[in-house]
């Protein structure tokens, strides 16, 4: 595994978890309330592993997916240093610490959470973690807000040219059709 992978996967993680418990819109559809099965869904994207959510878990990753999500989206929409700063509230909330790590078997890894953090809190600070190593590159321009109405979704732009517009083909078409629509009489 190439080390940028698992920032990759944390960063397309951090991106699933803030559209999930941030967004109003998703596609043209209001977006219900995050469940235990879409954080958990979320957090095999980074992990490839099952993870237990509890009620309680639940509760904080919503909190804190909330406050992911509106970093994310300052940074999306440009205002960089407000998102560097909801960032590193983040962070210092979750207690983002970085250490290496190594369960039995295993090969060492960096883990960025403190010690003794509950589940959430270790997660976020992971995801907050990718979000903030993303502002510190020349990629973070990569980071947009789906352009289509009635969507909210951020998505990170995988294009070679850079000019990924929306965060699905679904919203694509919506706006294509939308389009046609107005111009037809």
């Amino acid at each position: 595994m190439d080390a940028t992978d698992h920032l990759r996967d944390s960063l397309d993680a951090a991106v699933a978890l803030g559209n999930r418990l941030g967004a109003q819109w998703s596609r043209g559809r209001p977006q219900s309330a995050g469940d235990i099965e879409s954080v958990e869904a979320v957090l095999r994207l980074s992990t490839k592993l099952s993870q237990d959510v509890d009620d309680r878990a639940l509760a904080e990753f919503l909190a804190g997916g909330a406050r992911l999500y509106a970093a994310l989206a300052l940074l999306a929409d440009g205002s960089v240093d407000a998102g560097a700063a909801r960032l590193n509230e983040l962070l210092a909330a979750t207690q983002a610490a970085p250490r290496l790590t190594r369960p039995a078997g295993s090969p060492w890894h960096l883990h960025f959470a403190a010690p003794g953090v509950s589940l959430a809190h270790g997660w976020l600070a992971e995801f907050a973690t990718a979000a903030a190593m993303l502002l510190g590159s020349s990629e973070y321009e990569l980071l947009k807000r789906c352009e289509a109405d009635r969507c909210d979704l951020l998505f990170l732009d995988a294009t070679r040219n850079h000019t990924q517009r929306f965060c699905s083909t679904a919203c694509q078409n919506r706006t294509k059709v939308a389009a046609f629509r107005a111009r037809v009489p």
